[in-house]
Parts: C-alpha cells; structure tokens; sequence
C-alpha cells in the first residue's frame, strides 16, 4: 500500500510542471476533435448519418471545448481527450456499417495522445475503444443495428483484437512515461532557464536528486552556479532589478555589505540607490532615452544611514528581450576618487597659500580668452603686478608673515575682482589680473587704480592684540591689452612686463600701459 502511495506521489511531482505544456496540448485535442467531427460529417452524404453524428459527435466536441475552458491542463482534461478520440472512432465504424477496420486509426489516434505524454490518458483510449468493441459489439450480434463487426463471431473477433492490441497498447504506455520524463526535464530545463534570464540566481526549485542528475538539468544547474558565483564575486555592488514592478530580483554580497541587506522582492525605492530623491527616476528616463540601453558610468549622489554622503559611479543596461524586462545594475563608490582628483586638480592649477590659481591656471585661461577674441572680437587686459617693500617684511618678521601678507593681498584681490575675471598668483609677490571683457584701457586704468588703493592700505598682523603689527606694502602694475598687436599669449605677458618694468622706473605704486608706439 505505501508503495502504492509512493509511486502515485511521484507521479503527481510530474502534473505541476508539465501543466503549461499540457494546457496548450489540451488546445490542441480540441483542434483534432473538430478535425473528427468534419470528417463524420463528410461520411453524412454516404451512409445517411446524420442523426448519429448530431447526437454523438457534436456533444463530444462541445464538452471537449467546454472541459479545456474549465479545467486546462487538469486530469480529467486529459481523460476525456483520450475518450473522445476513440468515441469518434467508434462514430466512425458505424458509419461505415462496419465494413473498415475503423479501430485500427483508433489505436493511430493513441500516438497523438502521447503528445500528452500521460500514459493515464492511453489507458483511457484503450478502455473505451475496447468496451465500446464489447458492448456495442455485442448489442450488434442481438439484433441492433451499431455495426461495430462486419461478422456473427463477435467474442472470436474481440478477444483476438484485445489480444492483438494488447502489446501495443502497452508499448505506447511504456513510451509515454519515458516521453513524460523527458518533457518534465525540459520544463525544469525552461523554468531554471527562466530564472537565469530575470536574474533569479540564488531561488533554487529544490530539485530530487535523480533529477538533478539528469544530464540537461545538471548542465542549466552548472551554468547558474557558474553565473551566481561570478556575481558573488563582483568587486562592486550589483542588483537585478525588475523593471514592471521595480524590485529586486538579485543582489551579491558586495551590495549587501555596502548598500545593506534587502530581501529579495524589496522595492528599489527602499534601497540606498533612492536615498537621494528622484535618482532613480532621472536614471530610467536616461537608460530609456539611450540607443543601446546603456548607461555607463552615470554619477549619482547617495547618502548613507549614518548621514554621509557619496559619489557614486552607476552603470546600468536594460534586457528588453527579457519577459519581464530586466535591467542590470553595477554601482562604485567613487567619493574618494573624486576627492583625490580635485585635490591633485587643486595642485595642479591653484596656489597653496592663496588658493589662487596658479601659472597653469593663468595660461589656460588666456588661451580660451585669445580663442574668444579671434572668433568674437571679445577683448581682454592683464595686469602684472610686482608688490612694492614686500622683502622687507619677510627680512624683519621672517617668511610667516610674509606669507600672511600675501594670504591677505589675495583675499583683497578677489573682493574687487568681477565673475568673468581672473586673479592668479605667479609665484613670489608676483600676481595678475585678467580682465575679461575689457574694451580699452580705460576700464583697465579704473581696475589698476582700484588694485593699487585696496593693496596699500594698512595690514596689522599677528595672532593676538598685544603681538600685532602694522605693515604696509605698495604695488607696481603693467596693463597690456590684446588690441595693441600682441599676436599670441606670451607676447602679451611680454608687453605687461614691459609696462610693469616702466612703472618700477617711474617711482613705483603706480600703473603703466602698454602701447605699440
């Protein structure tokens, strides 16, 4: 009895998988019962059967459609398909009078029925085709009219039939078990298939051992270890995301230790990638809008639990071939990176005690400001500038606050410079000025004189009230303007130097202009 019970149990393991796979055979046997039904109604005309045909066959067709509706892909679906078949030929044989062997493509029918692959629904075939043989046949040898033999030896003709039969029945019953196993293999094969294309890697469907060791299953199985251990070991985080209800699907290890733990099924808005709000949304329109369905390195800003916050590089690629559709998605934290780039930007183009851009700076700002006066005639001024009794201080009050003066000379400068213009340090006490938008030397005079008035007033130095000194320094300035000829960035410089050396000759704290003549 347990036995019994056991063999059932396994058997039924079959059902659940192979359901959608019989859901569509079951619109199939609906398709071959109408097939039958036209070809009953074809033999009308021949042997005036009309009234068989309407009572038998179109109810048989009508329940067929009616039981495929109600209960797709169940067994007594199944069943009946097998029965209708041989019902049919059972039509068959008596419209003919019996004069075919009609039951031989009632067993031809059998073969379809393994499309199944359900030896229950052959046994069924056989069971009807036999006792309509028995019953009908039998009627048929008292005198009433269903023509199932075209002979009076009815029970030699039956026996000899189910023993002729018989083995082939029983083949074509062997052959389905083994057809169903096969397709059951291909639905896992599909379903883990599945899984592997919408990113569910980690789900397992709890395999039996006997069917893990099944060689098409133990090769999908092997292929997603493959891909989850790949994953697993991604050095960044990385998520699988559903994109028609926007949840994860898949997260590795890396996401978990620096984006925290989320079930699987947790809603992306819930996840530190929306700690910002609105990046997420800025990111699909973008994955979207791009012709490959590709973003590659996008930065976005996140804000961790503990309040921080972080620059991060996203990289996210859409799978629309995938029902439903994915998107993979791969995040770095970047944050120090970018500190480390500005500071070496920093070094590279600002000064160090100032925190005024440096030389670099300077020429890569002439540069676009001589490519602005080529194309747009926009011109532009430099003021060099050479400070006046500077030595001094850092000979009486040591480099300190020599250092502190120039500190403080730098801040002065900005204060009075506009948006569009440029301060730089060069080096020593040599600073510039470049005036964008300059028109003449006018407007170029007007700066010079207010640089000369804000850096000659008084400086008191020193960290408390009773140590401060009181220290003053004057400034020299050498104005050229790139209308009078300068035909490249260093002749320019070249012509503010000329200027600022005259002013040096012509007693200092002055500013001098540059003309060709």
């Amino acid at each position: 009895m347990m036995l019994r019970v056991n063999w059932f149990d396994h058997e039924a393991r079959f059902d659940t998988l192979l359901h959608p796979y019989r859901v569509r055979a079951d619109r199939i046997m609906v398709g071959m019962n109408a097939f039958l039904l036209i070809i009953c109604l074809l033999l009308v005309p021949l042997y005036d059967t009309l009234f068989a045909v309407m009572l038998i066959g179109v109810p048989t067709l009508l329940l067929a459609v009616l039981l495929a509706r109600l209960y797709p892909g169940e067994l007594i679906t199944r069943l009946y398909m097998g029965a209708a078949f041989m019902v049919f030929t059972g039509l068959i044989i008596h419209q003919n009078a019996g004069d075919i062997e009609a039951h031989f493509s009632a067993f031809g029918l059998i073969g379809v029925l393994l499309y199944y692959r359900d030896w229950r629904t052959i046994l069924m075939a056989t069971t009807v085709i036999y006792l309509h043989h028995l019953i009908l046949g039998y009627a048929q040898t008292i005198g009433i009219a269903v023509y199932v033999f075209d002979t009076n030896t009815f029970w030699l003709l039956f026996w000899k039939h189910v023993a002729y039969f018989l083995p082939f029945v029983l083949m074509m019953a062997y052959l389905s078990i083994w057809l169903r196993r096969e397709g059951y293999e291909d639905q896992h094969v599909i379903a883990i298939a599945q899984d592997i294309m919408q990113g569910n890697l980690v789900a397992d469907k709890h395999l039996a051992i006997d069917q893990r060791q099944a060689p098409l299953i133990q090769s999908v199985l092997m292929m997603k270890n493959r891909l989850l251990d790949l994953l697993r070991v991604m050095p960044v985080p990385a998520a699988v995301i559903r994109l028609d209800n926007e949840t994860l699907v898949n997260i590795n290890e890396a996401w978990e230790r620096k984006m925290g733990i989320l079930p699987i099924g947790a809603k992306v808005q819930d996840s530190l990638i929306c700690s910002v709000p609105g990046t997420w949304d800025r990111l699909l329109e973008a994955l979207h809008a791009s012709p490959d369905k590709l973003l590659d390195k996008r930065e976005i800003s996140l804000r961790y639990p503990n309040g921080s916050e972080a620059i991060c590089e996203v990289s996210v690629i859409l799978h629309e071939e995938s029902h439903p559709v994915m998107a993979i998605l791969t995040l770095e934290d970047i944050t120090k990176r970018k500190q480390n780039e500005q500071t070496m930007h920093r070094l590279a183009f600002y000064d160090m005690l100032t925190e005024l851009p440096n030389r670099s700076h300077l020429m890569h700002y002439l540069e676009d400001a001589f490519v602005r006066w080529s194309e747009s005639g926009i011109g532009f001024a430099v003021l060099t500038m050479d400070l006046d009794g500077f030595k001094p201080i850092n000979d009486t009050y040591g480099h300190d606050l020599g250092d502190n003066v120039l500190q403080i000379i730098g801040k002065r400068l900005l204060n009075i410079k506009r948006e569009s213009d440029l301060i730089a340090r060069l080096g020593g006490d040599e600073f510039v000025v470049v005036l964008s938008h300059c028109i003449d030397h006018t407007s170029a005079y007007a700066m010079a004189e207010r640089v000369i008035t804000v850096i000659t007033a008084p400086m008191q130095l020193g960290a408390n009230d009773q140590s401060r000194i009181t220290v003053e320094v004057g400034v020299s300035i050498g104005i050229a303007h790139i209308a009078e000829g300068a035909v490249s960035i260093d002749e320019l410089l070249k012509q503010a130097d000329v200027a600022l050396y005259r002013a040096k000759e012509a007693g200092k704290r002055q500013a001098v202009f540059y003309r060709a003549d």
